[in-house]
């Protein structure tokens, strides 16, 4: 029988373990690296694109803002112009009709209020010493002329005290409307 003896060590099987997982973590850092930069460089560019977007936004914006000031600026041009041209054209001169109406008060008669319409409606609140003479004010009224219509929509008295010897005053509410076109021509009679 022979023998065979071996007198160099044993070889021991290289484990193919190591390097395999060495070459596995490498293609995995390579793969995660390149992935990681992909990612990195969509982000960017996602990144530039919103910056782009919100700078178009901003100028949007500021072009709109400007063109909302231009068209209020135009606006109210244009309404100012209108608002000249209509007082160019406005058909009564209040100072004349407010003088009007002032001769025709009794001697303690007093305004308390007026207010105007385009339209010729005039709203007026009198003082009066007595009822007589507010009736006085209304046929006065009345026998004008430039006056369509008027009406004594209210007399009410206001307290006096007899042992003061304050007599009551009386308020008279009237409304009046204008007869526009007399009103002009007697306008315009006076200013030749």
């Amino acid at each position: 029988m022979l023998v065979e003896i071996n007198l160099l060590p044993k070889r021991e099987k290289k484990s193919r373990l190591i390097p395999l997982l060495s070459i596995v973590a490498a293609v995995l850092f390579i793969v995660s690296a390149t992935t990681f930069y992909f990612v990195v460089q969509r982000m960017e560019q996602q990144i530039a694109q919103l910056k782009t977007e919100l700078d178009q936004i901003k100028a949007l914006r500021i072009a709109e803002e400007e063109k909302q000031k231009t068209a209020a600026n135009t606006s109210v041009g244009v309404q100012l112009q209108e608002a000249i041209q209509w007082a160019e054209q406005y058909p009564i001169h209040t100072v004349a009709l407010l003088h009007e109406l002032i001769e025709r008060l009794p001697e303690r008669g007093f305004f308390m209020n007026v207010s105007y319409a385009r339209d010729g409606a005039i709203q007026m609140t009198a003082q009066f010493d007595t009822t007589r003479e507010s009736a006085a004010y209304l046929q006065s009224l009345k026998d004008a002329s430039f006056i369509a219509d008027v009406k004594l929509t209210s007399l009410t008295a206001s307290e006096g005290n007899a042992e003061e010897g304050i007599m009551p005053r009386y308020i008279g509410q009237f409304s009046i409307q204008l007869n526009m076109e007399e009103w002009k021509k007697q306008q315009q009679g006076g200013e030749k």
